[in-house]
């Protein structure tokens, strides 16, 4: 089995709307198409001195891109204080990892926002090919959904890695750092409507579905930016484990990438999300090297969340 479309659909089946479903890799923050480690670089050898680096220039999206994602206000919010999902991936049928999503309140911090929080588990079948540890979070302002950055460690096979994505939007910056046992790196870009993986997901979950509505966001992992689109396709029937559901089908697509790499994964991508006022995360399934995986709503706390979506 791949790595990247195991990755791939175990972290969308959390996010969903918004995140992972177009790229194997967005929301776990690192890719085998990320630039090596400025450590990791042979030293020339003719050169003893170097020059300070210059400070990077903040990167835009492409104008033509940055014209076709629209700004959203948020609808009513599809989840509870206190709401864990949890999410099983398998390969050709054969169960490979599991993730818990959870939603509460900041009672300690702030009531007023909410943390999201997603943890990641291979099993120990998958554990034999790819190891898999990760976890994320992100506090979105209970009014608009608006995230003030997104943390994420990175546990995967013998790599370690830490992302901090500081998000700034009064000043429209956003700050992606990434520290391993190499050191520290910074990307920093403009942007006037940014949204981490679990926030933009969030968003996308409270708006109305309906056939031909495309939605699009613009969302920052730990080292990439990514233009999102989510085509809603049709209204159908599926089974789960948990019992039948009228769900919407939902066709993913990359329009940007920073490292500017569009994966094409998204086109063999395909999400289903409850078609009641809840819009449960219910499924996701893309092709694999062999076969699919695919990646089910097991369980949710509260059994009347669950019969609320069901046909």
């Amino acid at each position: 089995m791949r790595r990247d479309a195991l990755a791939s659909v175990v972290v969308a089946a959390f996010m969903l709307a918004v995140s992972a479903a177009a790229s194997p890799r967005l929301a776990l923050g690192a890719s085998a198409s990320d630039p090596p480690d400025a450590a990791a670089q042979p030293a020339h050898p003719h050169k003893h001195r170097h020059l300070p680096t210059p400070a990077p220039t903040p990167m835009a999206l492409p104008p033509d891109i940055k014209a076709k994602v629209p700004a959203y206000t948020p609808g009513p919010i599809p989840f509870h204080d206190g709401e864990q999902l949890i999410y099983q991936a398998s390969w050709v049928g054969i169960p490979a990892a599991q993730a818990r999503l959870e939603f509460h309140k900041q009672q300690d911090k702030d009531p007023q926002r909410w943390l999201g929080e997603i943890w990641i588990e291979t099993n120990p079948f998958a554990d034999l090919f790819y190891k898999m540890r990760d976890y994320m979070k992100e506090s979105m302002a209970a009014d608009t959904l608006h995230t003030s950055g997104v943390y994420l460690v990175q546990n995967e096979k013998s790599r370690l890695n830490y992302y901090d994505v500081a998000i700034n939007r009064p000043a429209q910056l956003v700050t992606m750092t990434k520290k391993n046992h190499k050191g520290t790196q910074s990307k920093e870009y403009i942007a006037s409507d940014p949204w981490g993986p679990i926030s933009g997901a969030t968003m996308a979950l409270t708006q109305t579905f309906a056939p031909g509505k495309t939605y699009a966001f613009d969302v920052f992992s730990g080292s990439q930016r990514y233009v999102f689109a989510f085509v809603v396709d049709k209204r159908e029937k599926i089974h789960l484990d948990l019992g039948d559901f009228d769900a919407w089908k939902i066709v993913p697509d990359v329009w940007y990438v920073s490292d500017g790499q569009i994966r094409s994964e998204a086109r063999n991508t395909v999400l289903w999300i409850s078609a009641d006022e809840r819009h449960l995360p219910l499924r996701i399934q893309a092709q694999a090297y062999i076969g699919y995986v695919r990646a089910d709503l097991i369980k949710i706390d509260g059994k009347g969340g669950v019969e609320s979506a069901q046909n």
